[in-house]
């Protein structure tokens, strides 16, 4: 009894009958065939998408090409291209100038502007002192019959002489179509000192001559006489130095004028009528010095001017 019930308790395993079996080997045939259905069909699918799969086996594609696809890039050379021989060649870029020939190349600049600034001086004061001449002419010829006929003469004739003095000095100077701008330019700037001392060298012999060395005063300069005459040519005279100088005239010209005739070294050592011409000088230099012109303001270097060009005409 007891071994009965303990091999009762027992868990016995079970039994499967030949019946069991085969309708399980009938179960798994079926999952079998569908797997191989299944690949079947993705055999199908793979030879419609590549058909010449079998007759074009798979190539290696390059890293560089792998690279280039993967970047979206259609074709990636493998290697750079060789340099073209041909007009289309790269130049290289040439280095800038050193400092030598900046320098040079500043010199250079400098020079071109000192010889066309010269030019340019030269043909201005040519140009203007047509202009004047053809004004005075103008003038001259519808010239009233009194005094100021007088004075328009002896405008147009320094008219004349200036435009005289420029054709003198720049023909003086060229060679064929060519000339030097500076030198012609230096010649012509002595040239105008001088004619400015001889002009006023000249007025003031004239303003010297109507004053007495024992009173050098000018003392009615209210009254109508003839050394007004004097005294308004003289100040036309001065004015054409002035100009030849280069420097514009006072608006109190007529005072400088008398300041400058009565100053006292004007009247040192002039006692007699021969020592005029050196008194003139005196009251020249005297009168350029007050206004500035240091070119012309000692006696020596005026009367040096002045008989210079006495002599020149002279000869």
């Amino acid at each position: 009894m007891a071994s009965e019930s303990t091999t009762r308790g027992r868990t016995q395993p079970k039994r499967t009958s030949p019946d069991s079996k085969a309708s399980r080997g009938k179960q798994a045939q079926p999952k079998a065939s569908a797997s191989a259905s299944k690949r079947a069909v993705k055999a199908a699918a793979a030879a419609a998408r590549s058909p010449d799969r079998k007759s074009h086996p798979p190539t290696k594609v390059a890293p560089a090409k792998a690279k280039a696809a993967s970047l979206g890039l259609k074709d990636a050379p493998a290697k750079a291209p060789a340099p073209e021989s041909g007009p289309n060649r790269l130049v290289p870029i040439e280095a800038l100038p050193s400092r030598h020939e900046r320098v040079l190349a500043e010199s250079l600049g400098h020079q071109i502007d000192d010889v066309c600034s010269a030019w340019a001086a030269i043909i201005a004061e040519r140009m203007a002192a047509d202009q004047v001449f053809a004004e005075t002419f103008e003038l001259y010829q519808n010239r009233p019959r009194d005094l100021r006929g007088l004075f328009l003469w002896d405008a147009l004739h320094a008219a004349e002489a200036h435009v005289n003095l420029l054709n003198t000095v720049i023909a003086r100077h060229l060679s064929g179509n060519r000339a030097d701008p500076f030198a012609i330019l230096g010649e012509l700037r002595h040239e105008q000192r001088r004619s400015a001392a001889v002009y006023g060298v000249n007025a003031f012999l004239a303003v010297l001559n109507q004053m007495s060395p024992n009173k050098p005063k000018w003392l009615s300069t209210t009254d109508l006489d003839p050394r007004m005459a004097v005294l308004a040519m003289a100040h036309q005279t001065l004015e054409y130095a002035l100009e030849a100088a280069r420097v514009e005239a006072p608006a109190d010209l007529t005072e400088e004028i008398l300041r400058a005739a009565q100053d006292e070294s004007v009247w040192s050592g002039a006692r007699d009528a021969g020592d005029r011409t050196l008194a003139a000088c005196a009251a020249a230099a005297s009168f350029f010095r007050a206004l500035g012109i240091q070119d012309l303001a000692s006696v020596n270097e005026v009367a040096s001017l002045y008989e210079t060009r006495v002599r020149s005409r002279a000869s």
